[in-house]
């Protein structure tokens, strides 16, 4: 209980150092101290797909490492770019801004490196919104729709940790299908097929999965 009491106090004093030092507070009430937590040390990714029917193209906007994934004649193909601070490209923006990687993780912290929120990693006054040590700045990527193509899995983190592109499009296409006839299977809600996916991965013991099937999904 005291070693519990003492983290609890020890993290209440880390949010509170880490918002003096945060031009981000002007701008919001300082009595509400649950709006300063969120706007500082609170952040999420984005991953999204937009089509566009009449020119037969789908554009995607990835920034975090959420990811999209196109299936083509039964073939799993990553049509994003995981933003994770070990890239090169993101790793030469992180130490230009005047950060550093440890571990895979921003300032032995945060092991993504583009988001939304996590205003402490924006700080620098001298440096644009894409430039930053953490950016919202999206990555796109265009594919073009054609027979072949078909569907499209938009997923966090927590799914590509426990299925790759391929493992996450056979599990979708068994459902959708009869493996026998090869042609779409009745009454198939994609909902459902979604829960069983999470159900099939999900930690069923948090403390002896090594954080695999604990994040979000």
């Amino acid at each position: 209980e005291l070693n519990k009491l003492s983290k609890k106090e020890d993290d209440e004093q880390d949010k509170k150092d880490r918002r003096k030092n945060l031009d981000i507070y002007k701008d919001l009430d300082p009595k509400n101290s649950g709006d300063c937590d969120i706007a500082s040390i609170t952040g999420c990714t984005a991953c999204v797909s937009v089509i566009n029917e009449k020119n037969k193209k789908v554009y995607f906007a990835n920034a975090g490492d959420s990811r999209a994934v196109i299936c083509k004649n039964g073939i799993g193909y990553q049509v994003s770019h995981d933003h994770k601070p070990d890239s090169a490209k993101e790793k030469n923006r992180i130490y230009k801004s005047g950060g550093w990687v440890s571990e895979g993780r921003i300032q032995g912290n945060l092991n993504l490196s583009r988001s939304f929120g996590d205003f402490e990693y924006k700080q620098d006054k001298n440096l644009s919104a894409e430039k930053q040590m953490i950016t919202a700045y999206p990555e796109i990527n265009i594919e073009i729709i054609d027979d072949n193509c078909e569907f499209i899995i938009v997923a966090c983190d927590g799914i590509w940790d426990c299925l790759n592109p391929q493992e996450a499009c056979d599990f979708i296409r068994n459902q959708l299908y009869d493996q026998k006839t090869g042609f779409p299977k009745n009454n198939v809600k994609i909902s459902k097929i979604i829960e069983e996916m999470m159900d099939s991965i999900i930690a069923e013991d948090v403390n002896n999965e090594n954080g695999i099937g604990c994040d979000n999904m």
